[in-house]
């Protein structure tokens, strides 16, 4: 019968503080606490090394909350250790809230971080829905970073945008309803707030000028920039009036604002760049499907890692993006609406997410599936039709990591 030391350890960015059970759930040794730094852990070590001498154990099983990078060299750091590997080691980064929602079967338990690192190693004595133990693969861990920076960076540019908007509200409530630019970011339409402090200042240039104003900052792509004009001067006339000593800390802000964002952009660019080279000493096929290229190719393959610890079941790599859906149903009753569980990973589902939208703009199979599940509701149409068409990628994706073979269109 099976033997195993079962660890749980509740960390932090100064100290990791350990407890040890057995599989009967009976404590194998005294909790204790090491800093959380490389002398720290070569003693926690130690002396999982003489427990597991002590009890006899036959293998050794850890666990930790996967709270922010905090336990990212201790799982590094373990795994390399000489001592432990003398015996089966296996690594365990368990969701905060999976193992939060675990301590409310405990009754009347204290806040403490020996409770805590009990929980957790009873948690990982339960045994259920574990993730997949911790390797490290250097290659796919600094793509991870990459990514996952990324993914930071999007978030920040689409939220500062948002502030941006608002702030053009008090300025010009109508530039976003009349949209006098096709985007309110592109060229000509920054220039344009930027070099009018004001709607009377746009009201009183002639047309013409203001024509060859917009069509010199659009480099001379608009088809009609006069008809922009126009309507930038329509703005002008239908917005709110704005009081006069409101008028410089507003425009002092969206100029700020705007270069914010263009730093972020500027960011952007330049870790699309490090993103591509990275991924062109990884061997893949994913960048072969139409609309997919570097940057999703990297997302999708550095949060998925290695497929052998899914067995390579689409299923199973859907639940862990949280693409699935949760059933509602008690005797006769089944509930007909369902929702997503998006207790997955996020920056995985973000990416099938953003990857699926590409692909269905450039072939015409996911582009006939989106549009099916499209017109199948009459509310959160596109949302719902993106989440479905990105379930659909899963297996596609899988496939091509799989076989590595090139993405080939189904003959019609």
């Amino acid at each position: 019968m099976s033997n195993p030391l079962l660890v749980g350890i509740d960390v932090h960015r100064k100290t990791n503080t350990a407890c040890l059970i057995d599989c009967q759930g009976q404590r194998a040794g005294p909790s204790f606490t090491v800093p959380n730094n490389l002398p720290g852990t070569e003693t926690l070590a130690q002396k999982l090394t003489h427990q597991a001498q002590a009890g006899n154990h036959d293998r050794i099983l850890v666990a930790a909350e996967a709270t922010g990078l905090y336990w990212w060299h201790l799982f590094c750091t373990l795994s390399r250790d000489p001592f432990l590997n003398q015996w089966p080691l296996e690594l365990y980064p368990l969701n905060p809230r999976a193992t939060a929602n675990f301590k409310k079967t405990f009754s009347n338990q204290d806040k403490t971080d020996p409770i805590d690192a009990l929980v957790v190693a009873d948690r990982l004595r339960l045994g259920r829905d574990l993730p997949a133990p911790f390797a490290c693969h250097e290659p796919l861990l600094a793509l991870r970073l990459l990514t996952r920076y990324r993914f930071h960076l999007i978030h920040a540019l689409v939220q500062e945008k948002s502030y941006f908007l608002a702030y053009l509200y008090l300025k010009a409530s109508e530039y976003t309803h009349l949209k006098p630019f096709t985007t309110t970011f592109g060229a000509a339409s920054r220039a344009a707030i930027k070099q009018f402090a004001s709607l009377e200042d746009i009201a009183a240039i002639p047309l013409q000028e203001l024509t060859e104003f917009i069509d010199a900052k659009g480099k001379r792509r608009f088809a009609d920039p006069q008809a922009n004009a126009r309507r930038l001067k329509q703005v002008a006339q239908d917005s709110y009036p704005l009081a006069p000593g409101l008028e410089e800390p507003l425009n002092l802000i969206l100029d700020q604002s705007l270069q914010h964002i263009a730093f972020l952009e500027r960011r952007i660019k330049r870790l699309d760049v490090a993103i591509d080279e990275r991924l062109q000493h990884i061997p893949h096929t994913l960048d072969t499907i139409p609309g997919i290229g570097p940057v999703f190719s990297a997302g999708i393959m550095a949060e998925i890692g290695d497929l052998s610890r899914f067995q390579c079941d689409e299923a199973k790599v859907a639940k862990f993006a949280g693409l699935t859906w949760r059933q509602t149903q008690s005797g006769d009753f089944r509930a007909q609406e369902t929702r997503i569980s998006r207790c997955g990973n996020r920056y995985l589902r973000y990416y099938l997410c953003e990857a699926a939208n590409s692909v269905r703009l450039c072939d015409p199979e996911y582009a006939a599936y989106y549009q099916r599940k499209h017109d199948e509701v009459p509310k959160h149409q596109h949302k719902r039709a993106i989440v479905l068409t990105a379930r659909k990628l899963v297996r596609l994706v899988v496939r091509l990591l799989t076989t590595n073979q090139p993405y080939r269109p189904r003959r019609t």
